[in-house]
C-alpha cells in the first residue's frame, strides 16, 4: 500500500463522518419551526412546534371540521369531517416544508422554519 493509497483512504473516512455529522447534527436541528395552516388560500394561524405542550384544537371551514393536534415538535390532522379520511391517514408532519391537506374541507397545513439544502428525496 502506498502513501496515497493511505491518503486517499483517510479521505474518504474523513468526507464520510463529515457526512455524517452534518446530517445527523446539522439537518436536523429543530431551529424555530412552526406550522401554518391555511383555509382556503389564506392564513387561519400560525402553532409553534418547538417546545409545544401536546394541545388540540378544531378548525371549522363552511366545508366542514378538522381536529388539529399538536405535540413532540410535530403535528397532524387527528380527524375530520371529509368523507375519505386521507388527511387523518397521513399522520404526523416534522420536516420544514413538509405538508399534510384536506381538500373536501380545504385546509392545509405546512411546516414551515429553518430552510435546508436537503429535499425529502434525499432522506
Amino acid at each position: 500500500m502506498t502513501r496515497y493509497d493511505k491518503a486517499l483512504i483517510l479521505m474518504l473516512v474523513a468526507t464520510a463522518f463529515f457526512g455524517l455529522y452534518y446530517t445527523t447534527i446539522v439537518m436536523t436541528s429543530d431551529g424555530s419551526n412552526y406550522a401554518v395552516i391555511m383555509v382556503n388560500g389564506e392564513e387561519h394561524s400560525r402553532v409553534e412546534l418547538k417546545g409545544s405542550e401536546p394541545s388540540e384544537f378544531t378548525v371549522t371551514t363552511p366545508w366542514g371540521y378538522n381536529t388539529v393536534e399538536v405535540g413532540n415538535n410535530r403535528i397532524r390532522i387527528k380527524a375530520a369531517s371529509c368523507p375519505d379520511q386521507v388527511c387523518v391517514k397521513e399522520g404526523w408532519i416534522e420536516r420544514v416544508n413538509e405538508m399534510t391537506v384536506c381538500m373536501p374541507n380545504r385546509v392545509y397545513i405546512k411546516i414551515v422554519g429553518q430552510e435546508t439544502e436537503i429535499d425529502d428525496i434525499a432522506y
